[in-house]
């Protein structure tokens, strides 16, 4: 019996190699947004989804972070205060599991950064965090606290069919642009889940941009014009968050951001002066190292002021962070971002996304 050559030998697997590459390279492309397609058609498909106890209003995305969504939810939060809601999250980025109550002495590592910035900066709705939607939003019902739940995110949770959904997008990187999923790009998901939305919300936009532009902006995607709204965020100037202001070093500062979208944030400063910007990774948990690199670099440029986001802010809270740079002499400021729906078209859109009409 001939025995092939070691060449032909080498040539066929080279060619199975390179079958096999063609086959999963696409799949590898579509990677997490296929497999959310897969999963939402097979929820669809065969009625696996179902209602919350409570009515609910879902703000999430297609994209994977810096859309907006935080100063999102407490933009809705105010706009409907006078209803009785509840904010739910996942709680990203804690150490715990199950349903929890955010509460004054909470931790970034026992809630999450963002339900507890969302804690801190109102008043009105109460904060929980659970990763199972469905349980989360019937714990709420069981304490009688809310008529209806606002949901920080969740939209490829799809165990729980939301009420009325919101979808965010950044102005600066659309999702519809973006050319791959997770883990090559990051889209969560691709355009055609965007028919389940009651509303698409374009984030970041510029205060000056005329209808005719954000209409072409638009013109491709598979949702009605009605239905797509845009938004003007504007960073807040530094305001003082804890220790005493020094009046010799004032206006000059060192900007600490641990978020998914940091760009231009240090011209943004009014009349700051940022000596050094330190950006750290999304969700990033400060440490004890990470204060002293602080003290060291502001001792360094010869600033005593520190510029926090109001998300990293969440993070040297309850674990000792803030009270070392306070007894170094330390002032914190904060920074935040406010939210316009532009073309007053703010009421258009609560009539639409509010989860007690049914009938927009």
């Amino acid at each position: 019996m001939q025995q092939n050559s070691p060449y032909i030998v080498a040539f066929h697997f080279w060619e199975i190699v390179l079958y096999g590459f063609c086959f999963f390279l696409p799949l590898f492309l579509w990677g997490y947004g296929g497999f959310t397609w897969v999963k939402r058609f097979i929820f669809e498909r065969f009625d696996l989804r179902r209602k919350g106890a409570l009515p609910t209003l879902l703000v999430g995305n297609l994209s994977v972070g810096g859309t907006g969504k935080t100063p999102m939810v407490l933009f809705l939060i105010e706009a409907f205060s006078g209803e009785r809601i509840a904010v739910l999250s996942r709680g990203y980025g804690r150490n715990t599991r199950g349903f929890k109550a955010v509460e004054v002495g909470s931790t970034a590592l026992e809630v999450g950064d963002e339900p507890l910035e969302v804690f801190h900066s109102q008043i009105t709705a109460p904060v929980r965090v659970c990763e199972q939607r469905l349980e989360g939003i019937q714990r709420i019902k069981q304490e009688q606290l809310a008529d209806w739940i606002l949901l920080d995110d969740g939209y490829q949770h799809l165990k729980l069919r939301a009420d009325k959904n919101v979808i965010l997008s950044d102005f600066q990187r659309p999702f519809w642009k973006e050319r791959f999923s997770l883990p090559l790009g990051n889209l969560r998901e691709f355009s055609s889940a965007l028919k389940g939305a009651d509303a698409l919300i374009i984030t970041k936009c510029p205060e000056n941009l005329v209808e005719q532009e954000a209409a072409a902006f638009v013109r491709k995607l598979p949702i009605e014009m009605k239905k797509v709204f845009f938004a003007h965020y504007k960073q807040t100037e530094p305001r003082i968050f804890r220790g005493s202001i020094d009046n010799k070093a004032a206006y000059k500062a060192i900007l600490i951001t641990g978020i998914a979208q940091q760009r231009g944030m240090s011209d943004k400063m009014g009349s700051w002066q940022i000596v050094q910007h330190l950006s750290y990774r999304d969700h990033k948990n400060f440490s004890l190292g990470d204060v002293h690199y602080w003290l060291k670099t502001c001792k360094e440029r010869a600033v005593n002021s520190l510029i926090f986001t109001r998300k990293d802010v969440q993070r040297i809270l309850g674990n000792g962070l803030i009270e070392v740079l306070l007894d170094e002499g330390m002032c914190i400021y904060e920074i935040h971002t406010e939210v316009e729906i532009l073309w007053n078209r703010k009421k258009e859109l609560l009539r639409r996304i509010d989860p007690l009409r049914m009938d927009l």
